[in-house]
């Protein structure tokens, strides 16, 4: 019979298992539990989004044989008011939702125009006003201005969890913060896979990132997300990062939000968007905020 020497260290392995399994658990039921808030709350919410947007602009058609051609990159800010919707078409997913106040400092509408079109939401007609501010921000010509983002928590609902495997990698410190790192992989590409549209073609990626839990209520602070496609000629990468912070609405909500696209290493764009001054509205068919301006840190 082996010894209880020798039975101690696969007992300790075992129990370590047991343990690691209990926490991830918590730790997801709790992830759900912010995500199922985000999912009721979120519609209630404006604030300001702040996008700076690098691009590299198109090389030149025409060059010397061998020449060697440095990118050259453009600038460009918008400032928007921003919130999450739904439509009638769609009930159940969430999109964000922009009227754009400035580009590139020159100023474009006056703030208010967002809370009016929520305002006609609460009266069940203004589907057609957002699909409206939809094709006017995409019309301002953003390179790749990759959106709904700011949802991302919404992948960890304790329905979707089932779609993902899991498993708690590191420890870390985010600012002040003490963290948990958890991995996630989508077991199989489906519905909530990441749809990127490369020129005329349509692909979609299986999601994999890491979600950052605060110690010790498991709060998510980030979410990153990561996927790429490589052929015979490049690798296209394809890379994120959400950033969210406690709000005083009750929800997390995204403070910031990076976004870059690269090709075998090169940038062909990032996106850099921060929010900040939240408010919340009632449900009655008029706009009254409830909670004064929240800068966020």
């Amino acid at each position: 019979m082996p010894s209880t020497c020798a039975l101690l260290p696969a007992l300790l392995a075992v129990s370590s298992a047991v343990a690691a399994g209990a926490d991830l658990d918590r730790s997801l039921l709790r992830l759900a539990e912010e995500a199922e808030v985000f999912q009721r709350m979120a519609v209630k919410v404006i604030g300001q989004e702040t996008l700076e947007q690098i691009a590299m602009q198109p090389l030149p058609r025409f060059r010397a044989r061998g020449a060697r051609i440095d990118p050259k990159y453009k600038t460009r800010h918008i400032v928007s008011e921003y919130t999450f919707t739904h439509f009638k078409d769609d009930p159940e997913a969430l999109h964000e939702l922009r009227q754009v106040l400035q580009i590139d400092g020159r100023p474009v509408k006056k703030p208010g125009a967002l809370r009016e079109t929520l305002s006609m939401n609460l009266k069940g007609d203004s589907d057609r006003l957002k699909k409206k501010l939809l094709k006017e921000w995409e019309a301002h010509g953003l390179r790749e201005a990759a959106t709904d983002f700011g949802q991302l928590v919404l992948l960890f609902t304790k329905r979707q969890q089932a779609s993902y495997a899991f498993s708690i990698v590191r420890t870390a410190h985010l600012g002040a913060d003490q963290v948990t790192v958890v991995r996630y992989e989508q077991k199989e590409s489906g519905p909530a896979a990441m749809t990127v549209f490369e020129g005329k073609m349509v692909v979609r990626h299986k999601l994999r990132g890491e979600i950052w839990l605060r110690e010790p209520d498991g709060l998510p602070l980030r979410i990153t997300l990561e996927a790429s496609r490589a052929d015979e000629k490049a690798e296209l990468q394809h890379m994120a990062v959400v950033d969210y912070l406690p709000s005083a609405h009750g929800l997390v909500l995204p403070a910031a939000v990076t976004y870059a696209e690269k090709v075998s290493g090169l940038l062909l764009v990032e996106n850099r968007f921060r929010y900040s001054d939240y408010k919340m509205f009632g449900s009655t068919t008029e706009l009254k905020f409830t909670v004064e301006d929240e800068p966020q840190k």
